[in-house]
């Protein structure tokens, strides 16, 4: 199988945004590594079955096992960029963190598993997840305005059970610390810093305002 789409970050061009694999690239750049990524042998299978599909390769740290990292992700049942989007980090403001290592509601064993595959910080990676929540499937999200979600208790599936799950990933914390050092600033209760927005982690684009849904 083709190794797929795969570009250096940082590389050529003046930045469109001001950090991140984005970082140099025009319209049409990402658009071919949309489409390369598209391409039935693009990227590698993990023994679990997840296929791995780097369209940009970080150039931070590669974390470890116990890390905490964040990234800002997009998950669809039908493809990338296809039918309605099951979950989405966007609605809620800012990145979403955990310890890598441990999988979480948001975060599947298998997705956990993908990321630790030698994502890096700065990289922009696809995942098409087998069985990604399991027996019980991801629930439609009903997201709140200024950030927050809440599943309800009838809703019903954005991803059946044992559907495959199509992952969009960009991390934007590999163990540097800085979305932590952002969002969960030392002196700040918990409940304080979950309201702190942010989209790329810089200290200019932090806030207590949530996006604006319609």
């Amino acid at each position: 199988a083709g190794a797929g789409p795969v570009r250096q970050a940082g590389a050529r061009r003046e930045p469109v945004v001001p950090w991140g694999p984005f970082k140099g690239l025009e319209e049409g750049d990402i658009d071919a590594l949309e489409a390369a990524s598209l391409a039935p042998d693009a990227g590698y299978t993990l023994p679990c079955g997840s296929r791995v599909i780097d369209l940009v390769v970080g150039a931070g740290p590669q974390p470890r096992r116990g890390d905490v990292v964040y990234c800002q992700y997009k998950v669809w049942a039908g493809g990338f960029r296809a039918g309605p989007v099951a979950d989405w980090t966007y609605y809620d403001g800012r990145p979403y963190g955990w310890t890598l290592g441990t999988a979480t509601e948001r975060i599947p064993a298998p997705v956990d598993e993908a990321v630790r595959a030698g994502m890096r910080e700065g990289g922009w990676r696809r995942l098409v997840v087998p069985a990604a929540y399991g027996e019980v499937g991801l629930r439609r999200i009903n997201y709140l305005k200024g950030g927050g979600r809440y599943t309800p208790a009838k809703a019903g599936f954005a991803i059946r059970p044992q559907e495959v799950a199509y992952f969009d990933l960009v991390m934007l914390d590999g163990g540097s610390g800085r979305c932590d050092r952002l969002l969960r600033p030392q002196g700040v209760a918990e409940a304080d810093a979950t309201r702190l927005r942010s989209k790329l982690c810089m200290p200019g684009d932090v806030s207590t305002d949530g996006p604006r849904l319609v």
